[in-house]
């Protein structure tokens, strides 16, 4: 039998909830000159999208623009 709970009722009953990543957007890089994106939460630019996905993973900061 399958019961439905909520992570408030899950949490009550002392089971563990797994934390909900949110999905984000990539935009795609320019394809011509090099990579930079900038994070909309603190501002810090990224020149690589291997650096930009540590930040990520650091901060869930999920919000990036494209620096031109």
């Amino acid at each position: 039998m399958t019961v439905n709970l909520t992570p408030a009722q899950a949490k009550a009953m002392g089971l563990d909830v797994p934390v909900k990543v949110s999905k984000r957007n990539r935009k795609a890089a320019p394809t011509r000159g090099t990579y930079h994106t900038r994070c909309k939460t603190c501002g810090e630019e990224f020149r690589t999208m291997a650096s930009e996905d540590r930040h990520v993973h650091d901060t869930h900061h999920p919000r990036f623009e494209t620096v031109l």
